[in-house]
């Protein structure tokens, strides 16, 4: 018996000198082979990352427009010389709101001026009239803007085509849009005009006023 249980001891002894043999040789690889990694992916974690734009708008006018002169009685001509454009940019996406000013609500030339435009009904557009004894002056979103509601301001860029209002001394709203612009931009274009009755005698001058195109976000 006492035999059988040295054998056992013995055989105990050679297994755990095997183990710590290989043990040995795992720790050796570990350092003489270079392209061995160790890794650890924790899938159960989610980080959100958030990072914020801020909106830009940028709005660019022509400097001036000079409408022909009316000689007597008639209608100023449209064309390019009463036609300001504005280049509206914007990242913004929920888009941007035009609105015009005027300084005053006549345009003036010394002791004389023409009287802005009244529409039969408050803040319509409307095909241009007037009476034969007055003069007044008015402006139209082109039709070539790009957010022009045709139905609005009409389709034809004339006084019997498209549609013509006021502008007033309190900041209005012309046209709208509801998303970004691109890269190059919106084109928006307002036309000026003014008409003197058959029976007004409304003296020669240059008539002026300043007129504020706004772009604001929404």
């Amino acid at each position: 018996m006492v035999i059988i249980t040295n054998k056992n001891k013995n055989m105990k002894k050679t297994g755990f000198n095997l183990l710590v043999f290989v043990f040995v040789l795992m720790m050796m690889g570990t350092f003489l082979n270079p392209s061995m990694s160790v890794a650890a992916t924790d899938s159960d974690l989610i980080t959100p990352v958030q990072m914020g734009v801020l909106a830009t708008i940028a709005i660019n006018c022509d400097a001036s427009v000079t409408m022909n002169a009316i000689t007597g009685t008639g209608q100023s001509t449209i064309d390019a010389n009463n036609r300001a454009l504005c280049n509206v940019q914007t990242n913004n996406s929920a888009g941007y709101k035009l609105e015009w000013q005027a300084s005053s609500a006549t345009m003036i030339s010394g002791d004389d001026t023409i009287a802005a435009y009244t529409p039969a009904v408050a803040d319509t557009p409307e095909t241009w009239s007037i009476g034969a004894t007055t003069s007044e002056w008015g402006a139209h979103v082109g039709s070539g803007s790009t957010t022009v509601n045709t139905t609005t301001w009409g389709a034809a860029d004339t006084y019997a085509g498209g549609k013509w209002l006021n502008v007033g001394t309190s900041a209005f709203q012309i046209a709208s849009r509801s998303d970004e612009t691109t890269w190059a931009g919106d084109d928006e274009y307002v036309y000026f005009g003014a008409q003197v009755g058959s029976t007004k005698l409304q003296p020669t001058g240059t008539y002026a006023v300043n007129v504020t195109v706004t772009a604001t976000t929404l």
